[in-house]
């Protein structure tokens, strides 16, 4: 079955990147193509910000500090955490999948990953809400956090398109 799933994961990723790379020869040179995480838009963010309190933040901590005096029970999002290590578009799929590195699953001292995974939000949230909730997260890091998640969605530019356009927002 893990094998099964390797195989799987390796032809949709194929996929994406030769089709990243078709639209990329679409694009115009010098323009810019628009991010995957639209994390400067005002609806977008607000829209996240509710989104996360509601599905996130009993886990991962607020990120608005109204509740800054409780210790997440799952990796925080704000400085603390890494998920500024990821790409956008693996961010994403994360979030929709529940699929997770083993380290990340494991959500308690304990080391008991069993009951304690990251849920899938795949049923529970459109794209496009998904999307919401990762802008509003990446709003609220500091810009230094920012520019060095860029540079990690730099060596991952063909994902990140590919996802964008099979978002299609």
């Amino acid at each position: 079955m893990q094998r099964a799933r390797l195989v799987t994961f390796g032809i949709v990723g194929l996929a994406a990147i030769g089709g990243a790379l078709v639209l990329r020869a679409l694009i115009p040179p010098g323009t810019a193509a628009p991010a995957l995480l639209p994390y400067t838009d005002a609806a977008v963010v607000a829209r996240g910000h509710e989104l996360y309190q509601r599905d996130c933040a009993g886990c991962h901590g607020a990120l608005d500090g109204s509740d800054a005096s409780q210790e997440p029970s799952a990796p925080p999002h704000d400085a603390r955490g890494h998920t500024w290590e990821h790409p956008d578009y693996a961010l994403f799929q994360l979030t929709k999948t529940g699929e997770v590195a083993e380290l990340c699953r494991t959500l308690n001292a304990g080391g008991n990953a069993d009951g304690d995974a990251m849920p899938r939000f795949g049923a529970a949230l459109s794209d496009g809400e998904i999307v919401d909730v990762l802008s509003y997260i990446k709003s609220t890091w500091p810009e230094e956090l920012r520019a060095k998640q860029e540079a990690v969605n730099a060596l991952y530019a063909a994902q990140n398109a590919a996802y964008r356009e099979l978002i299609h927002r």
